[in-house]
């Protein structure tokens, strides 16, 4: 199973969803190296998380190259696309709750939704690009991951699908348990 991920946080974050997003990750594919393989998609890389994913034969890192470097929010966002298909994705994961605009029908697509509080919107700008992103990924999505039973209620209030929402989480949201990697990993399974 070919898994493509909306990375940003797992390869710049420091903060606890940066570590969800990476743990998750080499989680997966050290229990599942056999059946599973991800692409990581971010506009940047920290350089100490590039030797983060060096060791890991089933993860791959894909960062904007050439013209793409000018305006890798645009890359991320509305480029991936022509990518995805040519790597044959099977299923895409918004890890940082978004979804590339124009992904092909034909590639599953999931998200995990922290709940509200969690976003680095600086402006009014930020805020409103923000909740235009988050409505198309919503609608998009095939399947939206809330964190815990209270990040379910934020959704269901802000109208999204219940059929959609799927709860994966651990005692504290944060935590990644062989529970929860299992979870990610049948939830993949379902949807290919």
């Amino acid at each position: 199973m070919l898994v493509g991920y909306e990375a940003n946080n797992a390869m710049r974050n420091d903060h606890e969803l940066g570590e969800y997003s990476r743990e998750l990750i080499s989680r997966l594919a050290a229990k599942y190296i056999g059946s599973y393989r991800a692409l990581l998609f971010s506009t940047r890389m920290k350089e100490d998380y590039r030797k983060y994913y060096s060791g890991d034969s089933n993860v791959s890192t894909y960062l904007p190259v050439g013209s793409a470097k000018t305006l890798p929010s645009a890359w991320i966002r509305y480029k991936l696309n022509p990518l995805l298909q040519y790597e044959k994705v099977e299923v895409f994961h918004g890890l940082n709750e978004e979804l590339p605009y124009g992904i092909d029908d034909n590639i599953a697509t999931v998200i995990t939704y922290y709940g509200k509080g969690k976003h680095n919107c600086n402006s009014l700008l930020d805020t409103l690009l923000w909740h235009h992103r988050m409505k198309y990924s919503f609608k998009r999505a095939d399947r939206i991951v809330a964190i815990s039973e209270e990040v379910k209620q934020q959704l269901l209030a802000a109208g999204v699908d219940e059929q959609k929402i799927v709860v994966i989480g651990a005692k504290n949201p944060f935590e990644i348990t062989d529970e929860v990697v299992e979870s990610y990993y049948k939830l993949y399974e379902s949807l290919v």
